[in-house]
């Protein structure tokens, strides 16, 4: 198997880095026909849970928040029995704000912050008309920033936090529309690459050298301090991408610019 379709089954990557003492999340593989079995599992395991596909990318079908049986019961049957009858993870909800890492064998790295997508108040405007100006203004494309998306997970997250696409959010208020920050569903991307503690790197170097065969690699990794020390408590690996998405370094919607076209470009002609 080429390291590659290994890093793309979640589950496995997950095993490989718990045997590598790096820290995950608590979670487990289910099939769609086990779903009653991944509702006992969560139970044990302690809400608030996280679900997710073992294959999968831009943060499609990963809901996140889930808080008792019944919603993890109509999500399961829903999604994975009865929509994309795909094999499916259940892990442990890890509280903490989320980063991109990206590492070459080079030892050259970038770092971003990544903040789900939200849109800013004007006291005039309602949330639904904000997140049309808003991404009328993405279609520009001078950075990274996608349009941000409107669609069930954002309905459960703003249901949840009883906010209404007719509610208007006084001037300079910051309203979440959902919780995972993946880029393509509209999250903002922070450079952060000068403000992290090295033990993140370390961290990082060590993921790498466990996949030994990958020249360079993103890192979805949870912090719940990223400027100090990263104990076995204070981080999770929540993913490892043998493909990273280089536009969100090199053109962030905040903070500085890394080439890292330039540290990819240095692997394949050293010379």
């Amino acid at each position: 198997y080429s390291v590659s379709i290994i890093c793309g089954d979640k589950y496995v990557t997950k095993k490989i880095l718990e045997q590598s003492e790096i820290s995950v999340p608590t979670g487990e593989k289910f099939f769609p026909e086990e779903w009653k079995l991944s509702i006992l599992y969560a139970r044990k395991i302690g809400f608030p849970v996280v679900i997710k596909p073992v294959f999968g990318s831009h943060g499609d079908h990963i809901y996140m928040d889930i808080e008792n049986e019944t919603e993890l019961e109509h999500i399961v049957t829903n999604v994975f029995v009865n929509g994309i009858k795909k094999p499916f993870i259940i892990e442990k909800q890890f509280e903490g704000k989320e980063y991109r890492v990206f590492l070459t064998k080079n030892g050259d790295y970038a770092v971003l912050h990544r903040d789900p997508a939200s849109v800013i108040g004007d006291g005039k405007h309602t949330i639904s008309e904000l997140i049309e100006i808003e991404n009328e203004k993405r279609k520009e494309r001078t950075n990274s920033l996608c349009p941000i998306a409107v669609d069930e997970i954002t309905e459960i997250y703003m249901k949840k936090n009883n906010i209404s696409m007719d509610d208007i959010p006084e001037e300079n208020k910051k309203v979440y529309l959902r919780h995972n920050s993946n880029i393509a569903k509209g999250g903002l991307c922070i450079d952060y690459t000068d403000k992290i503690h090295n033990s993140v790197i370390e961290n990082c170097k060590k993921i790498l050298e466990t996949f030994s065969g990958l020249s360079y690699v993103g890192i979805d990794y949870m912090s719940k301090n990223i400027e100090e020390n990263q104990t076995e408590d204070m981080y999770n690996i929540v993913e490892v991408n043998t493909v990273p998405g280089i536009h969100m370094h090199m053109r962030p919607s905040h903070g500085e610019p890394r080439n890292v076209a330039k540290y990819m470009v240095d692997l394949i002609f050293p010379e």
